[in-house]
């Protein structure tokens, strides 16, 4: 739910907006993990969550040059989770999960200001404040048979919980995050610009502590800081658009979740890992070949390396050379796609839209130790649209992955004893039709 408020002001000329956002969720998983014709390792899950969002800003003009934009945010959330892994047909039973409370000030302002007709700064600066509390039942601490659990957390035949948290925490992180840029206009469908930005990634806490060793607490893991610095040029023309960007991206004290294989199935730490530097290219446009044919098209090129390493990412005789050298997670080098959108005028019946896509990525590596790995991928996407005259009816062909091309990844490490890794399989070929009627 959202509620927006908007008031016209006099002050520059300006508006000053509020926005409340309010959401709830429940969702509950059961995921058969080995993949095993025999039940070796299910797991299941429930997770409530519930938050709460305000935002007032205010955004004007003054002195016809300064376009200013400046308020308070806050944000409030709790989540109650819980996950239960059951091995060897339910013989043994873990369960773990815990409550999370997160409460988060900022204030923010940016400007952008006209130094000329064609020239302008970009500016701006924002100060986040966040705290974060965490209760949290380990998993490897709360065994059971098949009896029944030890405890429950928000398992909906649970009532009320009857887990008693073993890591209790809170702490709190502050950042600052400024905006430096300049906007040239060529014209006035093109532009180019450069800026730099400073963002961090929260610090926080794990709810699913499966370690049996003490070292590993659930945190709390720190902030991930990541300097941007890009430029591009965007364009806007008669018969279709076109962007180019450049960018070069610092990482310090990256997050990530390191998985390895454990005694009940995955270990998964969320660690600050390492620095690293990430540049790359991309390419995208939209061209009309003529009236009523479109073609798009882009292409995005990555180079990722680890600059300095701070955890043993792929777990063998400590922080070394070899763990700097691992390629980083889901950093694919190249990506590319290609399509045409056609509209055909079918007279008094209507008309027809018909659209075809082939879509490229590298392999890259999934799990941080590199032993996941996501293939490269092929797609090519396909689909034909009636619509009415009336505007009511749509009748659709569709295929997706029309060459059924074979695509795995999301490797979860499992010890040999559960079959080793499992590595789920996207669908392959699908062809469908669909009828949709809109009142």
């Amino acid at each position: 739910m959202t509620f927006e408020i908007n008031q016209d002001v006099a002050f520059g000329n300006g508006t000053i907006t509020n926005i409340f956002g309010w959401r709830t969720y429940e969702a509950d998983s059961f995921g058969d993990i080995d993949s095993q014709p025999v039940w070796i390792f299910h797991s299941k899950s429930w997770t409530e969550t519930e938050q709460y969002s305000n935002e007032l800003r205010y955004s004007g003009v003054f002195a016809d040059k300064a376009h200013v934009t400046a308020g308070l945010y806050y944000f409030k959330l709790d989540v109650d989770y819980h996950e239960r892994r059951l091995i060897a047909g339910g013989a043994n039973v873990f369960d773990g999960g815990g409550y999370y409370n997160v409460e988060t000030k900022a204030v923010f302002a940016a400007v952008d200001y006209d130094l000329s007709d064609t020239l302008i700064l970009n500016a701006g600066l924002r100060y986040t404040y966040e705290e974060k509390g965490a209760k949290i039942v380990s998993l490897s601490q709360n065994i059971s048979g098949p009896a029944g659990p030890t405890c429950n957390l928000v398992s909906p035949e649970a009532g009320e919980a009857t887990c008693t948290p073993d890591f209790v925490d809170d702490d709190n992180w502050s950042s600052v995050s400024p905006k430096l840029g300049l906007t040239y206009n060529l014209s006035q469908d093109a532009r180019i610009y450069a800026h730099w930005t400073r963002g961090y990634r929260s610090g926080g806490y794990n709810l699913r502590n499966t370690s049996f060793d003490p070292v590993d607490t659930p945190g709390p893991f720190d902030e991930e800081i990541v300097d941007n610095y890009e430029i591009g040029y965007k364009s806007e023309y008669g018969r279709g658009r076109f962007n180019a960007t450049a960018f070069y991206n610092q990482v310090e004290d990256m997050q990530r979740e390191l998985n390895t294989a454990g005694p009940i199935g995955t270990i998964q730490l969320i660690r600050n890992t390492a620095d690293a530097d990430i540049f790359g290219i991309e390419l995208d446009g939209a061209f009309a070949l003529s009236d009523n044919l479109l073609l798009t098209s882009s292409i995005g090129w990555l180079d990722a390396e680890y600059t300095k390493v701070k955890a043993d990412l792929n777990g063998v005789d400590g922080i070394n050379s070899a763990d700097k050298a691992l390629d980083l997670p889901r950093a694919a080098e190249l990506t590319y796609s290609v399509g045409l959108n056609h509209d055909l005028n079918l007279g008094d019946w209507g008309y027809m839209s018909s659209r075809i896509s082939y879509a490229y990525r590298d392999d890259s590596a999934y799990t941080d130790d590199n032993l996941g790995v996501i293939n490269d991928q092929k797609i090519l996407d396909a689909g034909i649209d009636f619509h009415s005259s009336d505007n009511h009816w749509i009748f659709g062909l569709y295929g997706k992955n029309l060459l059924n091309d074979v695509k795995h990844g999301g490797d979860t490490q499992l010890p040999d004893s559960m079959g080793g890794t499992f590595a789920p399989l996207a669908k392959g070929q699908i062809i469908g039709a669909e009828v949709t009627y809109n009142f």
